[in-house]
């Protein structure tokens, strides 16, 4: 078994918390003093950190009225404007002042109920899906027979650790200058295809009351994209300098296609991209890819329609004939080559 190496002191640019609650930024315990107030907050001890939490189910597992109250508070403090509030124990708390930090966290996929309250109270978060790898019998009997997992999972530590020390070593935060990294015009127009795609992805689907059960009629206004664009130019010029460069390449073009893509609802996520290796996909199909009742199916079609994401054909329901769709022309670049 591998014994661990000493891992870099990461406390000056990681505060890790696995577990906290979105009212821990700022606080308005009543057992406490001012002063001892000001040293419990959580915002101004994450500043200019990354904010490292391993498991955000309790966050986004709440009920719907505690859910709506955590996401409202989120995106308040991920604003990076700081953060103020008013209790009738403390009264007013806070801190007026930019306070930047980013927010790193794994999580099981979402529920269409946590990605529908985000997209009404407006969302801060980009998301990356890590594909299920699916071993075959030979690879599982291989595993259950030489596999030592505390080996690779020491190993990935001190790497990933030895990184993120020497990647901010060399780039302390706020030591460079966002436009020293070039950012040829064709790669831009290339992001800015990503972020119409996320924006319009992730719209509130609006349905209404029938005879069968909810049926999606209409999409809801699209959060500011010029937000999404400042997220994925920092994000490619973060993965840029990783590489140790100062122009932007394909490669972290392909970054930001997968982060926009990942942070569409998970529910209409893989119709997307089976869009992008077939020319339509039908209700049928649907049904396999999302293991969802036919009904559903059609309605799962149409969210793509009403969203501008794809262009639907009705089957007749006499005939039994599925529903298809195909990806609308402003999202044909996402065909893969």
């Amino acid at each position: 078994m591998l014994i661990p190496k000493a891992n870099p002191d990461l406390t000056d640019f990681i505060y890790r918390s696995d577990k906290f609650t979105p009212k821990a930024f700022v606080s308005h315990a009543a057992n406490m003093s001012a002063s001892e107030l000001d040293k419990v907050d959580m915002l101004p001890r994450v500043e200019n950190k990354v904010l490292l939490t391993k498991e955000l189910a309790p966050i986004f597992g709440a009920r719907d009225d505690e859910l709506r109250e955590n996401i409202a508070f989120l995106i308040s403090v991920l604003d990076g404007e700081g953060f103020v509030s008013d209790s009738g124990m403390r009264g007013r708390r806070g801190y007026e002042k930019p306070i930047i930090f980013n927010w790193i966290g794994a999580t099981t996929p979402l529920s269409e109920r946590v990605h529908r309250l985000m997209a009404q109270l407006g969302t801060r978060l980009l998301f990356y899906e890590v594909p299920t790898i699916v071993l075959n019998d030979r690879e599982v009997f291989d595993y259950a027979l030489n596999g030592r997992p505390d080996d690779g999972s020491v190993l990935c530590n001190v790497e990933l650790n030895t990184l993120i020390c020497e990647f901010l070593e060399l780039y302390p935060v706020g030591t460079i200058e966002p436009e020293s990294i070039v950012f040829p015009r064709d790669l831009l127009a290339d992001l800015t295809r990503c972020a119409q795609l996320l924006v319009k992805g992730r719209a509130e689907i609006l349905y209404e009351r029938e005879n069968t059960g909810n049926e999606p009629v209409g999409a809801g206004p699209s959060e500011g994209i010029w937000r999404v664009i400042d997220y994925f130019k920092e994000l490619a010029r973060g993965h840029a300098l990783i590489e140790h460069r100062k122009e932007i390449d394909e490669s972290d073009l392909s970054l930001i296609t997968h982060v926009a893509i990942s942070s569409i609802p998970g529910h209409i996520r893989p119709l997307l991209k089976k869009l992008r290796e077939a020319d339509r996909v039908t209700s049928t199909e649907c049904e396999k890819l999302c293991a969802v009742s036919r009904p559903t199916a059609r309605k799962r079609l149409k969210e793509l329609e009403l969203l501008g994401l794809a262009e639907r054909t009705t089957g007749s329901p006499q005939s039994n004939e599925p529903d298809a769709i195909r990806l609308a022309d402003e999202f044909l670049w996402l065909k893969m080559p």
